[in-house]
């Protein structure tokens, strides 16, 4: 078993990460599907996609059986959001490489991202991030990685798609250390703040709502 840890953030958040190192086979015989995830698993093709799928689910089955919240497997909703069937908790997953990242939240919807800085990611920066968040970067590539997590953790907050992550979407540093940041969905009729924290794993960092 490979599950790093489970973390308490508050009396309502927990994060939970997940180091791959079993085989597609392990995790075939350990996880139970929802008939739409196998229908998922089914049309998902490359190895390593239907890898990372099912240890999310291996992550999913062994924290909420440790933290007593339900045995039955989760699915995927319309829009690609993981859910626990007939819950008052919300999760969301992220994956990078050999890791998957879960947060669950109690009457809480919830977002999360794991990253490992790339050059990537101060390339693309100009067409998504808003002036202010590029003038926060300072050619940083950590912070500039940082900001495309929070967006992304908003982005699974809102749940629906047509999401532009420079339009709808701002995020703030709240600290010199950038361990803190608050966020804002805008568009149309719907406003939205949240606090984000961001916690370090190695050479990763893993970002999630905690209001």
């Amino acid at each position: 078993m490979a599950l790093e840890y489970i973390k308490q953030i508050n009396e309502n958040i927990h994060l939970a990460v997940w180091k791959i190192e079993e085989d597609l086979e392990f995790y075939l015989k350990n996880v139970q599907l929802s008939l739409i995830d196998e229908k998922i698993l089914l049309e998902t093709t490359h190895p390593e996609k239907k890898l990372e799928f099912m240890a999310g689910r291996m992550l999913c089955k062994t924290v909420l059986h440790e933290l007593k919240i339900t045995d039955q497997p989760i699915f995927r909703n319309e829009y690609g959001k993981p859910q626990i069937p007939d819950s008052e908790y919300d999760i969301s997953l992220s994956h990078t490489e050999n890791y998957i990242a879960l947060t669950i939240g109690y009457q809480l919807d919830v977002g999360i991202d794991i990253e490992k800085p790339k050059p990537k990611m101060a390339k693309i920066a100009p067409r998504l991030y808003t002036a202010e968040e590029m003038f926060y970067c300072q050619d940083n590539l950590v912070y500039f990685s940082k900001v495309w997590s929070a967006k992304e953790v908003l982005y699974k907050l809102f749940m629906k798609r047509e999401l532009d992550f420079r339009e709808h979407l701002s995020v703030k540093p709240e600290n010199k250390d950038w361990t803190l940041m608050t966020g804002k969905i805008q568009k149309g009729n719907f406003k939205q703040s949240y606090q984000l924290a961001f916690y370090e794993l190695g050479e990763y960092f893993i970002c999630l709502n905690v209001t």
